[in-house]
C-alpha cells in the first residue's frame, strides 16, 4: 500500500495515444499517472507499480479490455477498475461491470466527470487497503498475543516442573543425609565386623537413593516431550515395599515407628514405577514428619482387592484444621509453615494418581492424625 502522504497512482490502458495523454495531463496535478498501450504491458505495470485505480478500453487489439479486466481480477480483486467504451459500446460496458468493474464512462468523456470518478474509485481502492492493512495487523498482533501467551505458559509450566523436581530429588536426598549421618557416627565407633557388616548394608541404601536421584533427573529432563515412555507392568506392594525401607531408618532415628501390613499378593499394574514411587513415597513422608513431634507412629497398608489396591497410611500425628483440608492439594499450598515444606508433594502425588486413573482421599481430625487412602485400578488378569 501506498503511503498517506504519496500521490495516488493511476494506470491508464489505451491502445489510442490521444485518450492516453489526454488523462495522464488531466490527472498529472493530483496523481502519479502511468499509461500502458495493451493490456500485456498494463499487467506488467500492474505488478510492478500497485496502482490505486485503473482506467482501461473495452476496445482494444489483440487482448480485449474484457478478458484485461478478468486478469486484473485474479491479481487483485479489490482494485477500482474504470472502463472506456466508445459509442454504442453500452452493452459491452453493462457487460464489464457484471465481470468486476467499478465503473464505466463514455468516450468523448467530460474532463470534470472523469475527474470525479477517478477521485471516488482511488478512494474506494485506498479505502480496501487500508482496512485490510489493518486487519491484517490485527491479525499479526493476535498471532504474537497467541504466542506470547503460549510462552508464558511454558515457562510457567516449566517452573513448574523445576519446582517439583526439587521437591522430588528433596526426599531421596534426606534419606541419604540420614544414613550419612548414621554411618558417621558407627564408623567413629567401629570395632568389630558387625558394624562394617551393618555399615555396607546402609551404603547400599545410600546407593538405592543415589540412583533414585538419577532416575528423578532423567525423567525431569525429558519434561515436556511428547513421546512419553510407554506404561509397564509394575508391583505397586512391591514399590510399597522399596519405600518404606529407604524411609524406615529415617523414621526411627525422629523416634517415630513406622509399622506396615503389606499384602503377599503383587497387586500388579500398568503403570510408572518411578512415578507410582515418587507419589507413595511422598505421602509415607509427609506421614512421618507430621508425627514427629508426638514421637508417634505411622501405619502403612496395602492390600489387593478384587479389581484395585488400596494403599492407607495412618500416621498420629497433629492432623488437619479443617479449613486447610480442601487446598492439601493446591500446588504451593503446606501446612509445614517455615519447615521447609514446599506444598508440592500432595500436588505431585495426586497428579500421578489421577495419571494412573487412580484417586486419592483424606480424613483428618486436629490432634489426632490424618489418614491418605490412595486406590488404584489393577490390571486385569488374562
Amino acid at each position: 500500500m501506498t503511503a498517506g502522504t504519496e500521490l495516488p497512482q493511476i494506470l491508464v490502458i489505451d491502445d489510442e495515444i490521444g485518450p492516453r495523454e489526454s488523462l495522464r495531463m488531466l490527472l498529472k496535478p493530483n496523481y502519479r499517472v502511468h499509461t500502458a498501450d495493451c493490456v500485456e504491458a498494463g499487467i506488467k505495470l500492474l505488478k510492478e507499480q500497485n496502482p490505486d485505480t485503473i482506467v482501461m478500453d473495452i476496445r482494444m487489439p489483440g487482448v480485449s479490455g474484457i478478458e484485461g479486466l478478468r486478469q486484473i481480477r485474479e491479481i487483485d480483486p479489490h482494485l477500482s477498475v474504470i472502463m472506456l467504451t466508445g459509442f454504442g459500446a453500452l452493452d459491452t460496458a453493462k457487460e464489464a461491470l457484471r465481470l468486476g468493474a467499478n465503473d464505466y464512462i463514455s468516450k468523448p468523456f467530460d474532463a470534470h466527470e472523469m475527474q470525479q470518478v477517478i477521485d471516488r474509485n482511488v478512494e474506494r481502492t485506498r479505502a480496501h487497503r487500508t482496512s485490510e492493512h489493518a486487519a491484517s495487523e490485527i491479525k499479526e498482533l493476535n498471532n504474537r498475543l497467541l504466542q506470547q501467551l503460549a510462552q508464558k505458559e511454558r515457562l510457567a509450566s516449566l517452573g513448574q516442573a523445576s519446582a517439583e523436581f526439587v521437591h522430588d530429588l528433596g526426599n531421596p536426598l534426606t534419606i541419604v543425609w540420614g544414613y550419612v549421618q548414621l554411618l558417621a557416627k558407627r564408623l567413629e565407633k567401629s570395632d568389630n565386623s558387625q558394624q562394617d557388616a551393618s555399615s555396607v548394608k546402609e551404603l547400599n541404601i545410600i546407593e538405592q537413593n543415589v540412583r533414585l536421584c538419577r532416575e528423578l533427573l532423567t525423567m525431569w529432563q525429558s519434561y515436556g516431550n511428547v513421546e512419553a515412555s510407554p506404561p509397564k507392568m509394575i508391583s505397586v506392594s512391591g514399590i510399597v515395599r522399596e519405600v518404606l525401607k529407604g524411609i524406615s531408618p529415617m523414621a526411627s532415628e525422629n523416634g517415630v515407628e513406622l509399622k506396615s501390613n503389606i499384602c503377599e499378593d503383587s497387586c500388579t499394574l500398568l503403570g510408572d514405577a518411578l512415578q507410582i514411587s515418587r507419589a507413595i513415597q511422598n505421602v509415607v513422608v509427609n506421614a512421618v514428619q507430621a508425627t514427629i513431634e508426638k514421637k508417634g507412629t505411622v501405619t502403612v497398608t496395602c492390600a489387593q482387592k478384587d479389581f484395585y489396591v488400596d494403599l492407607r497410611v495412618e500416621d498420629t500425628g497433629a492432623g488437619i484444621h479443617p479449613a486447610q483440608l480442601n487446598r492439601i492439594f493446591d500446588p504451593y499450598f503446606t501446612t509445614k509453615q517455615a519447615k521447609s515444606g514446599t506444598g508440592l508433594g500432595l500436588y505431585i502425588t495426586k497428579k500421578v494418581v489421577e495419571d494412573h486413573s487412580g484417586s486419592i482421599k483424606v480424613e483428618s481430625t486436629s490432634g489426632v492424625g490424618t489418614v491418605f487412602t490412595i486406590r488404584l485400578p489393577l490390571q486385569n488378569a488374562e
